[in-house]
């Protein structure tokens, strides 16, 4: 089937090529292009100039001569000095492009010094001219004088067909009725002067039809390739050769063509170097003929069949070349072709002497780029519709709601987001179609789709439905409105469940203006899946990376790159995944490479704990790719952190260890005091005297854990609204006894009368405690602990300042450690002290706060305890 299909395309391919090419060959076999052609001929031809021969000269019977000797013709006499005056001024060939087939009856003698003068000269041309009668009648050769016939040096035809154009640009070599018999003139001149290289060409059979021998007979066909324009030649006039104002020397070895230049006499015809204003005289276009015969350089047009082959090429060559550059190259080769074109019909036309007619190849050229942009436009239209056809029927990034069942649905989470009362949908002429809850207040006739009206506490819109629409209504409980998100999520649900009206079929330019539309939409919605994945990925926890089959990411997310001490995913894109998962110190004995190796040889998943130094733990997954599904091998990794719960199963670990020390030593304490001897024979009250301490021991250190498994597992949800200064003034009630005891005095020194914020009563009261207890324990007896309390902006310090000891200075970084047993600076027993500072850190860290333990300058330690005020 792919091996069909590829044949097909390779069809396709060569289809336009070859039937462009074909469409040009049979241009330039029909010749329909000749204007074409020949005006880049005259145009090429003019840059080809060449120098006059110096051994070429004209003598012109110009206005000059006419206004000296009077009107045309002249007698013969004249002729035939002037043939005497050349002759002996050593003139090579004298070419009299003057006809004299007829004698001239009124002059005689003429016509014999005419015929002496050019017997004793026996260097002079004459040419041959066909003629007709009348219109439209018999052709005819004209000759000279049967006298002049038999003593001139050579005959030949002068004629000249001019192109559909009325322009003269070639001749042909040979020329006759019946046959083509007489060479051109100049061609006979060149087969007299240089027989060896100019033989006489072999003469066919005389004509054997009776038709034939009134027929033009044409052979050798060949261009002209004209020196120069009108001018060029060197000439001199007919009356100042007689006259003898001539250098000596100026006619010496020379051919020398005599002919008429004035105006209205001879003949004069456009040239390609001409044009129409300017028309060069016949005696002109025969030096021209004659330089390009004896230089060798004649112009001769392309073999047919060579002209259509390359004309096909040509055209071909550049619509198989398009296909395989890149689009923005292609003008640019286009118009390098269609100059390389115009040159290479110049080279050839120069230095080949070959006439290669360019236009049917240069039209193809032309055409070539915007019929190749016109069937790659076609192509790409044809594929965008087939991709917009299937992207439309692929899944979508939501699921579309089409009927009421999914509508019902819709409100009713929505009236479980919201304080929505009822709701109720109606057609577009009333008619209820459901509805739940408090009936909407009734709507008028003025809503419009995608703005929501507002009637009393209901609100009313549109919901498009292709053709049709749905009236909506929301009623609410009075006072209340969305706003907000709430707003913009009923904006989105109504947006969710409009259908558009279907496209109606577009004609011209509207169909284009649709095309665009269907493009942008589906552009719009691969960006919202885009955006959508990205988002997704960015507000994941776990880190995610997706893997080529040779260990390079491909897709990465931010907290990826955070997890690898990254600070941009962008940095993970197209590297080698190793660089980066190496550092990664694997917990157990395992290693990265071979991980890698055996999940994408096996496809077998793993997962285990790692490790990044300093202290980030992550839980690693890898999952492999499958080429069915996913289109590639590969796979996909990813890092979870977990720290925290690492950190949780180290301090319950320690907190079990701790209970089962602490809580052991009261509890063997009593169990040995229950076994004793002493105790069994004392009495009941002696035996709880003792039994007392090791029982309050053990019920305070299951008080302290129970408050710190409470701190651990507050939420900021459950905090109300909580008065700090009522909260401190309970906590100093409590110690009260206790201070009473060791003859100390509380002091409070309370800057507010009342701070409110959000917080757990309870925690903080029992935080405030452990610290009034600590003080009030490492006080000396007949001091005083303070209590402070102050507000500064959004911040509110509490301290609690004792007269005490103090703390060694290598140890305040270690009093908030978890179940330390002394503060440091001496022994406080095993009771909740430790625990305690632990605890008010922990408090006051579910807070938002922070504390603080610090020596004072005149005796005794201070810890301060900062948190955050609802302003």
């Amino acid at each position: 089937m792919s091996v069909a299909n590829g044949t097909l395309r390779q069809v396709k391919r060569l289809l336009l090529p070859l039937l462009l090419a074909g469409v040009m060959v049979l241009l330039a076999a029909s010749g329909w292009l000749w204007r074409l052609d020949n005006l880049l001929y005259d145009l090429q031809l003019g840059w080809r100039g060449s120098v006059a021969a110096d051994d070429i000269m004209l003598v012109a019977v110009d206005d000059q001569s006419l206004a000296e000797f009077g009107r045309w013709p002249w007698p013969r006499e004249r002729h035939a000095q002037l043939i005497e005056i050349l002759t002996r001024a050593g003139a090579r060939a004298i070419v009299m492009d003057l006809l004299f087939a007829e004698p001239d009856p009124a002059n005689p003698q003429g016509d014999r010094r005419l015929i002496q003068a050019v017997a004793a000269s026996g260097k002079v041309f004459m040419p041959v001219v066909v003629e007709e009668l009348q219109l439209g009648g018999q052709l005819l050769e004209s000759l000279p004088l049967p006298q002049l016939t038999e003593v001139v040096a050579g005959l030949g035809h002068v004629h000249m067909e001019l192109d559909d154009d009325g322009i003269a640009r070639g001749i042909y070599l040979q020329e006759g009725l019946g046959e083509a018999f007489w060479p051109h003139l100049m061609l006979t001149v060149l087969q007299s002067l240089e027989p060896a290289r100019f033989p006489p060409a072999e003469q066919s059979g005389p004509a054997t039809m009776a038709a034939k021998r009134f027929s033009i007979v044409r052979q050798g066909h060949r261009l002209i390739p004209f020196a120069g324009p009108p001018g060029h030649f060197p000439r001199l006039s007919y009356a100042q050769v007689l006259r003898g104002a001539f250098h000596p020397d100026s006619l010496r070895d020379r051919i020398v063509l005599v002919g008429v230049t004035a105006t209205g006499l001879g003949d004069v015809l456009p040239t390609p170097l001409s044009g129409r204003g300017q028309p060069m005289a016949g005696i002109e276009i025969n030096a021209n003929i004659l330089q390009s015969l004896r230089n060798g350089e004649a112009v001769k047009p392309l073999a047919r069949h060579w002209q259509l082959l390359l004309t096909g090429l040509l055209v071909a060559l550049p619509l198989l070349l398009y296909s395989r550059l890149p689009p923005r190259l292609v003008p640019l080769l286009a118009l390098g072709l269609i100059l390389s074109l115009l040159l290479l019909s110049l080279m050839v036309l120069q230095f080949g002497g070959i006439w290669f007619a360019p236009s049917a190849a240069l039209l193809g050229l032309v055409l070539s780029y915007p019929l190749w942009s016109w069937r790659r436009l076609e192509q790409m239209v044809l594929h965008l519709d087939q991709e917009l056809q299937r992207l439309s029927q692929g899944p979508q990034l939501l699921p579309a709601p089409n009927d009421l069942k999914d509508l019902q649905q819709g409100l009713e989470s929505i009236a479980a987001t919201l304080p929505l009362q009822g709701w109720c949908v109606d057609d577009a002429l009333g008619a209820r179609l459901a509805q739940a809850g408090r009936q909407p207040d009734p709507s008028d006739d003025l809503l419009q789709a995608g703005c929501w009206s507002r009637l009393g506490r209901s609100l009313w819109t549109l919901l498009p439905r292709g053709t049709q629409y749905w009236r909506l209504g929301l009623c609410w409980p009075p006072g209340e409105l969305p706003r907000g998100r709430g707003q913009a999520l009923l904006d989105d649900f109504v947006r969710q469940f409009s259908i558009p009206p279907a496209a109606a079929s577009a004609k011209g330019s509207q169909r284009l203006e649709q095309r665009i539309r269907e493009v942008e939409a589906a552009n719009q919605h691969l960006r919202q899946l885009r955006d959508f994945i990205n988002t997704a990925l960015g507000q994941m926890d776990d880190g995610l990376l997706v893997l080529d089959s040779i260990g390079r990411v491909v897709l990465a997310n931010p907290r990826a790159a955070f997890y690898l001490g990254l600070t941009h995913e962008s940095e993970l894109h197209g590297q080698p995944a190793l660089t980066f998962l190496k550092p990664l110190q694997i917990v157990g004995d395992l290693h990265w490479e071979p991980l890698l190796r055996e999940l994408l040889l096996r496809g077998d998943g793993c997962r285990f704990e790692a490790l990044r130094l300093p202290d980030t733990e992550l839980f690693v997954q890898l999952r492999p790719l499958h080429p069915e599904t996913a289109g590639m091998f590969g796979m996909i990794v990813t890092l979870s952190f977990i720290g925290t719960l690492k950190q949780s199963e180290r301090a319950r670990a320690r907190m079990v260890n701790f209970l089962s020390h602490d809580i052991r030593s009261p509890l063997t304490s009593l169990l040995a005091l229950t076994q004793s001897e002493q105790v069994l024979q004392a009495g009941s009250r002696e035996l709880a005297t003792q039994v007392a301490p090791y029982a309050r021991r053990a019920l305070k250190l299951a008080e302290d854990f129970l408050q710190l498994a409470r701190a651990e597992s507050v939420e900021r949800s459950a905090f109300t609204d909580t008065d700090f200064v009522s909260v401190a003034h309970n906590a100093v009630d409590e110690v009260y006894v206790q201070a009473q005891a060791r003859n100390l005095c509380l002091q409070r020194q309370f800057e507010v009368e009342e701070v409110w914020l959000q917080a757990d009563a309870g925690l903080l009261e029992r935080a405030l405690i452990n610290l009034l207890s600590n003080a009030i324990k490492l006080a000396p007896q007949d001091s005083q602990v303070e209590i402070m309390l102050r507000c500064d902006g959004d911040q509110l310090d509490c301290c609690v300042k004792d007269r005490g000891p103090g703390i060694p200075q290598e140890r305040l970084e270690e009093l908030f450690l978890p179940f330390r047993s002394d503060l440091g600076h001496e022994p406080v027993g095993r009771g909740g002290i430790g625990l305690g500072l632990n605890f008010v850190k922990l408090v006051a860290e579910r807070h938002g706060g922070s504390i603080e333990a610090r020596n004072r300058l005149e005796g005794g330690a201070s810890f301060c305890l900062h948190l955050p005020v609802e302003v």
